[in-house]
């Protein structure tokens, strides 16, 4: 009898075995093909979206790793100290790495130029892999393994359009999104329940998730994930916003209910949802050990941040409090832009969510509303409705607090999506799994329709991600693809004008642009490439008198483009004496003006380039200003049908000097 036992239990285990086998393959399967399919997304996108994208983390990357006088453009924030060194670091060290497999290989200019492109693409790209990884992964330890949910889930975040259009742009909003989905899925959900008898614990007197699929003990799990979230909290700080939000649930026990009230006068029945908070809802072991855990993981995070900005900006610095300061308290962050409060609920949350929504509604209002003893068979039922009710409470909470906040892009509820798209799955799920599933024993007629819908929303996000990507503002990308060509054909490859000469590789351009218009010097790659363009620096250290009346370089030059053209760089160069010139000739300079200084954001007078760029909308007033000059257009790339901005309407004409240049065209 003690043998058939043992042999039960030894075949017990092995079934356990092999399932976490396939369990484990079928999750390196999905991992490297989601890592692949964003990696084809990076390379694929070829549109501009947001400045922050390289100003604050290519751009101070590029600086880190090849130097101060290598032509990277650093913006005020970072003379400000306002932003955490850390992001830029870790595109320091992929910039550094792929240098010297550059330098290793011989690469030609060309193909260095390009590697150096791509390679930070990549970089985040893997990024972004794992955030879809542990959407899934999260999803999974809502609705149980192998749940019709989970699968939809995936399907959500791989096929959801903003995804492809934004999850693999290096803005630090990216890997924000990314640290807070891993640091969900480890986060100790089950703490915030109401303790039970039946409820296994570990050695430290730490309740466990008996569903969930990661081996690790409770502690080293909250320890990752508090490590995630602090990282997330140095890159972004309105991001504590979410942990607070969760971590109230863990330390204060809330009931609610709602229910529908008729009101006569009114006509209509009105939801009532009614809550009230009593301490405490976790142990009092695991309160202890959640507020230790946050203080030292937190504490390790700020010295990591600290120690990383003491080597950027050679002082000792607190940059997320200074960031807060001047964006909060002096409201600096008005100067880019001010919203209606009402921004993230109107065009914020759709933007992000697109076709899919109307699920996201349901799956909030469901999550809010109904008792947590719904749920599948995959999963415990009052875990479920535990989580579900705190990424609901959170996706709300959120952009409510955010809405108070003059300034708001969409962006800045990114890492909320992955929380839409797990509430979304289930009524995602339920309407469409009886219309696509073989085991579904309905008629094909009441759910044809449901296919239809299916593939029009398909046939949608793919429509949207291609004209995100691929058509709306691919000019400010492929002007300076443009440029750098030029370079390389005119400049790198020309040999020296005598034997006793060095060829001459300067290039000069510039941008009469609004600020930020284009990327600069992680796309221009080549140090020879000297290049300007208009700052729109904030009034920092105005009184607010003078902040009132304050009008930056780019808005001076929109003003009268001719007036400012005359005095920041003097009378235009003449045809004569210029064809074929290789650069910028003494007589390209204003008076007085030193020839080192222009460059590279850096406001004042400017030599006059031998290439121009502007928006379109330009074009009339630049044919009058330059009339009797030796600039000629020589390449047009189109840009948009529209724009909210009208000083960027239109193609992107570059006009230059050379003459062999003229008209080639995008």
């Amino acid at each position: 009898m003690v043998e058939n036992d043992s042999l039960v239990e030894h075949k017990g285990r092995r079934r356990r075995a092999l399932k976490r086998a396939r369990d484990l393959t079928t999750s390196q399967d999905i991992l490297l093909f989601l890592i692949a399919f964003r990696i084809l997304n990076a390379l694929s996108v070829r549109t501009f979206f947001q400045p922050d994208e390289f100003f604050q983390s290519l751009e101070p990357a590029w600086q880190m790793a090849f130097g101060a006088h290598s032509g990277a453009w650093i913006t005020w924030e970072w003379n400000y100290r306002l932003r955490s060194a850390i992001h830029p670091a870790m595109f320091t060290f992929v910039y550094w790495v792929t240098s010297r497999i550059s330098d290793a290989l011989n690469l030609q200019p060309a193909y260095r130029a390009e590697l150096l492109l791509a390679a930070p693409k990549i970089t985040q790209a893997i990024l972004a892999g794992l955030g879809d990884y542990y959407t899934w992964k999260l999803a999974e330890r809502v609705y149980g393994r192998g749940s019709s949910e989970s699968w939809a889930a995936l399907a959500l975040t791989a096929g959801n359009p903003w995804q492809w259009f934004c999850s693999t742009r290096t803005l630090s909003n990216c890997l924000e999104t990314t640290l807070t989905t891993v640091a969900l899925y480890l986060w100790p959900w089950q703490w915030s329940s109401d303790t039970t008898s039946e409820e296994e614990v570990d050695e430290d007197g730490l309740r466990i998730d008996g569903d969930s699929q990661n081996e690790a003990d409770e502690l080293s799990k909250l320890r990752r994930c508090l490590l995630l979230a602090a990282l997330a909290c140095v890159l972004r700080p309105t991001n504590l916003l979410i942990w607070l939000c969760l971590a109230s649930f863990s330390l204060l026990k809330s009931t609610s209910y709602g229910r529908l009230v008729p009101f006569r006068w009114a006509g209509s029945l009105i939801w009532i949802h009614v809550s009230s908070v009593a301490m405490l809802r976790a142990t009092k072991k695991e309160r202890y050990v959640l507020l230790k855990e946050a203080t030292l993981c937190g504490s390790l995070i700020l010295a990591l941040s600290a120690l990383v900005d003491r080597l950027y900006y050679q002082q000792w610095t607190f940059s997320a409090f200074r960031f807060l300061y001047f964006n909060v308290v002096q409201s600096l962050a008005v100067i880019y832009g001010k919203n209606d409060w009402h921004y993230y609920m109107s065009q914020g949350v759709p933007l992000l969510l697109t076709t899919y929504l109307p699920f996201a509604i349901v799956g909030l209002f469901t999550a809010l509303s109904s008792s947590p003893s719904r749920a599948s068979d995959h999963q415990s039922p009052h875990l479920r409705g535990t989580i579900c009710y705190q990424l609901a409470s959170v996706a709300i909470s959120v952009p409510f607090v955010l809405s108070f906040i003059s300034h708001k892009e969409v962006r800045f509820i990114y890492p909320l999506l992955p929380m839409l798209h797990v509430l979304a799955a289930d009524p995602f799920s339920a309407f469409f799994y009886p219309a696509v599933s073989s085991t579904f024993s309905g008629s094909f007629r009441k759910t044809s329709w449901k296919r239809v819908l299916l593939f029009l929303m398909i046939a949608a996000n793919v429509l949207i991600a291609l004209f995100a990507t691929q058509w709306h503002q691919p000019a400010p990308l492929s002007v300076l693809t443009w440029l750098r060509e030029q370079h390389e054909e005119h400049y790198l490859a020309q040999p020296p004008q005598s034997k006793t000469s060095s060829p001459d590789t300067t290039m000069t351009v510039g941008f009469l642009m609004p600020c930020h218009s284009t990327p600069w010097r992680s796309h221009l790659i080549h140090s020879g490439i000297k290049a300007w363009a208009l700052g729109c620096e904030p009034p920092v250290d105005l009184n607010a008198s003078a902040r009132a009346i304050y009008v930056d370089e780019a808005d001076q030059f929109y003003n009268n483009p001719a007036s400012f053209l005359r005095r920041t760089m003097g009378p235009p160069p003449r045809r004569k004496g210029f064809l074929g010139a290789r650069a910028p000739q003494p007589g390209l300079r204003s008076p007085g003006l030193d020839p080192e200084k222009g460059w590279d954001g850096k406001q004042g007078k400017k030599l006059w380039p031998e290439y121009l760029a502007f928006f379109e909308q330009l074009e009339p007033a630049m044919k009058i200003v330059l009339r009797e000059s030796g600039y000629r257009e020589c390449w047009r790339g189109w840009n948009s049908w529209f724009h909210d901005d009208w000083r960027r309407k239109g193609d992107i004409v570059v006009w230059c000097l050379r003459e062999r240049d003229r008209d080639k065209r995008s």
